[in-house]
Parts: C-alpha cells; sequence; structure tokens
C-alpha cells in the first residue's frame, strides 16, 4: 500500500508540476506582445523640420497631443529638424506618437534661471502667436509607420494684439 500511495503522490506531483510550468508558459507568451514597450496604436516614428519665414527654427519644443492618449514631444536642433518621444522610462525611450489627429504647440520660449551657475538666461519666445490660439493651433494626422511632418510657419507678431479700448483725445 506503501508504494501504491508514495506512486500516487509522484504522479500528483508530477502533474501539478506539469500544470505550472504550463501555466508559466502561457504567462509568458501573453506578456511578450508587450516586451516591446511600443502600444499597437503608436506609429514607430514622426519626424520633420520646422521652419519659421523659410529659415530652420532651432531650439523649439514640439508637442503633438491627441484628443484621447498620451502626447509625444521633441527639441528641433540647428537645422530645425526634430524627433518624437512617445515615452522615456528607465533609461528606455519610445519613438514615434499615438496615431490619429492631434493639436500641435511650438515654442521657443525658455524661462531663465539666475540662480543656477552660470545663470540661465531667458529664451523669447519666436513662434507667432496666431499659433498658439486655440483658433490658430497647428494639426497633424499621425498614421501607422514612419512619419515625417513639416511645419511651415509664416512670420507674425509674437504678442497678442493689444486690447482696443477708449483713449484719451481732445473733445
Amino acid at each position: 500500500m506503501d508504494f501504491i500511495l508514495s506512486r500516487d503522490m509522484n504522479f500528483s506531483l508530477r502533474s501539478d508540476t506539469i500544470v505550472l510550468r504550463l501555466l508559466l508558459g502561457v504567462c509568458a507568451l501573453a506578456l511578450l506582445p508587450g516586451c516591446s514597450g511600443r502600444p499597437k496604436n503608436v506609429a514607430k516614428k514622426v519626424t520633420g523640420t520646422v521652419t519659421l519665414d523659410g529659415k530652420p527654427l532651432a531650439d523649439a519644443r514640439i508637442t503633438f497631443a491627441p484628443t484621447n492618449g498620451s502626447p509625444s514631444s521633441g527639441h528641433t536642433d540647428a537645422e530645425g529638424k526634430y524627433n518624437l518621444i512617445w515615452s522615456a522610462q528607465g533609461g528606455r525611450t519610445i519613438e514615434g506618437a499615438q496615431i490619429g489627429e492631434h493639436g500641435v504647440t511650438i515654442s521657443t520660449l525658455q524661462f531663465g534661471d539666475p540662480s543656477t551657475k552660470p545663470p540661465k538666461p531667458e529664451v523669447p519666445e519666436k513662434v507667432p502667436y496666431k499659433y498658439r490660439t486655440e483658433s490658430g493651433q497647428l494639426k497633424a494626422t499621425v498614421k501607422a509607420g514612419a512619419n515625417e511632418i513639416d511645419f511651415k510657419l509664416e512670420p507674425g507678431p509674437v504678442e497678442p494684439p493689444q486690447a482696443k479700448g477708449k483713449t484719451k483725445g481732445k473733445k
């Protein structure tokens, strides 16, 4: 009887081990598609060039904001070229942007910090005001795969228009 019980226990332990291994294998396969860290709705690459009055716009922040989801952002280099980053976690970056329609903001404004060594000067805004309003906001459509989206900004006033009010005058 001891022999039969021992043999049944070994079979039971082996079957538990097999079930556990199968369960771990299924879990590993379920996680495999997520190993790349890139969701299926994120384009592989979004690059382009930003120009203002036909000249490259250097040192500008560019942000693509979808109506639902996570925004992507990047910076222009000296030639006005940018590359969007969708996510950066733990030293790992995922390039691209969510597939679909986006509102796009571009800005060169950088606040200064006199307390740093050396002091960081303020960088003024160069992007015309009309592109920084809700009605003039830039739009872009990101498609699956690699995207090249350029922005050709026209010159214009950087400051908002002054409110027209009553002026003092002669009667």
